[in-house]
């Protein structure tokens, strides 16, 4: 088959809402399909570019115009990708506000990636792009952000393929941009009419098949996951060398994005508390953006601010050997039950987590979905919201007290080349059921 795949998030990029589709397209290259990307060109406000662009697919950026234009590392992009970013500049974070501001009113329907998915209706779109789309088998757009999906649509229509809409998130609903009165019904109109024409619909998890199932009769859960090769690669990497905390430190890491819902005060206190006892330090590093986590921890938990590291963003691989190296892992989700987007969030990084088969002390409701992935596994330390839990889970960490019964059969399910199987079959399906129809 010949597969291509419409989304922003895309290495050079390094972030985790480009580890799904990226890990799509290489087991189904290695399975023989012709894989196409069409992304959008990057720069340094999207993010860090710290990733290589794999070589067993053909990417093609478009610059804004309709026309190919590759993404380049500058000097200021190279520096930043070195340097912590640990905290935002001063006009960073005046554009984070003024950003807020207008998602408080206006949701995600403002969204700069509107002009990727306006340039698959102009007549001068790049001819590459044109005739990967035309000779497309599948054609699958991937969501946040929601103008992908539109550019899906646009593709559909204007080439007749068939076309597949992939749900990292939802874009109505969405349980942390909620918008306002006035967005979250338009929002909800235009979902609807973005996935109408889509042949299939594809999400990450149960609650969220289930609430895509209100626009859409074909709707398949295909979860996310963990690339095994890349862990592969990052232990061979460590080899023997592995390095190792201080002997009088247990080090617990926690890897990516903060938001302002799930700022680990019960973990926090309770780090502050086993470090008054006897024994080794325990000390959390967080790697990525941190700015609300420095702002947040001098009032919940000043007792904890010596306990605490605050490191930079790592590339995927250097974040996959940071996990393999850490004594725990800290995870921590929303806890909130009130929507479907809230109860299905399942992140890649929960499913790397288990792939590293280290102890896991989660700040969640034992009630969420990813509390069961986390006690299946076996690798689940203390799932709890409560200090004297989690506080108790630490000192059985410390303590070397903690055995882990670890479900390998089910962790091993949970791997991105078998959650590309089960994409591979749905397309097969789909373009049977094409070609059953045209016969």
């Amino acid at each position: 088959m010949k597969v291509v795949f419409l989304v922003h998030y895309f290495p050079p990029l390094n972030s985790s809402g480009a580890r799904r589709i990226n890990a799509f397209a290489k087991y189904l290259a290695a399975t023989g399909h012709q894989i196409t990307v069409i992304t959008t060109r990057k720069t340094g406000r999207d993010g860090l570019l710290t990733e290589d662009v794999p070589s067993y697919l053909t990417l093609l950026e478009l610059g804004g115009w309709g026309k190919l234009a590759s993404t380049e590392a500058n000097a200021n992009t190279r520096a930043a990708n070195q340097r912590t970013v640990a905290t935002r500049s001063l006009a960073g974070q005046l554009l984070l506000k003024i950003k807020r501001s207008f998602m408080k009113v206006g949701g995600q329907l403002i969204d700069h990636r509107l002009l990727f998915s306006m340039q698959f209706a102009f007549p001068w779109l790049a001819g590459e792009v044109k005739q990967a789309i035309k000779e497309a088998d599948i054609v699958m757009s991937s969501c946040p952000p929601w103008p992908t999906h539109l550019a899906g649509r646009l593709a559909k229509t204007r080439f007749g393929r068939r076309w597949v809409a992939d749900y990292r998130d939802q874009f109505s609903g969405n349980h942390i941009l909620r918008g306002s009165a006035l967005s979250r019904p338009i929002e909800v109109g235009l979902e609807r009419w973005l996935i109408k024409t889509a042949d299939h619909v594809v999400a990450i998890s149960g609650p969220m098949k289930e609430y895509y199932e209100l626009f859409h009769p074909a709707v398949t859960c295909i979860e996310n996951g963990y690339d095994e090769g890349v862990f592969e690669m990052a232990r061979a990497r460590i080899g023997d060398q592995a390095a190792k905390a201080a002997a009088d430190e247990f080090v617990i890491r926690y890897m990516g994005t903060i938001t302002v819902d799930r700022i680990p005060v019960a973990f926090f206190q309770a780090l502050a508390q086993i470090n008054q006892q006897p024994g080794r330090r325990v000390v959390a590093e967080f790697y990525g953006e941190s700015t609300l986590l420095r702002n947040a921890l001098p009032e919940v938990a000043p007792q904890a601010e010596p306990f605490v590291r605050f490191c930079p963003q790592l590339p995927y691989m250097g974040a996959i050997q940071g996990m393999l190296t850490a004594d725990a892992l800290f995870f921590i989700e929303t806890s909130d039950f009130s929507s479907h987007s809230a109860r299905g969030v399942l992140t890649t990084k929960l499913f790397e987590y288990l792939a590293a088969r280290k102890p896991v002390v989660a700040e969640i409701t034992a009630r969420s979905l990813a509390a069961q992935y986390i006690r299946q596994s076996g690798l689940g330390v203390v799932v709890s919201e409560d200090t004297a839990e989690i506080l108790r889970g630490l000192e059985r960490l410390r303590a070397g007290e903690f055995k882990p019964e670890i479900d390998d059969e089910f962790i091993n399910s949970l791997s991105r080349q078998v959650k590309a199987q089960e994409l591979e079959q749905l397309f097969h399906r789909l373009v049977g059921k094409t070609e059953q129809a045209a016969a």
